[in-house]
């Protein structure tokens, strides 16, 4: 229902407000693959780097924006 949107557009805005804060290029990397929709052998051609360092720069990224959020519900 409309209260679940709203708790997701919720979340979604305070995920957003972690981005802005997160150092490169962990915040490009999730915008890219979240956002953006790009696989990580995409975002790894933008970078010019290995697929496997795009996974493992997206896979910090959340880490670090699943530490925010867990510190911030406490």
């Amino acid at each position: 229902g409309p209260e679940q949107r709203m708790l997701r557009k919720d979340e979604a805005m305070t995920v957003y407000q972690i981005l802005h804060y997160l150092d490169e290029p962990y915040k490009e990397v999730f915008t890219l693959k979240v956002l953006g929709e790009l696989n990580y052998k995409e975002i790894a051609q933008i970078f010019g780097k290995q697929e496997t360092w795009a996974r493992v720069t997206y896979h910090r990224a959340r880490v670090k924006i699943q530490d925010i959020l867990e510190r911030r519900s406490t």
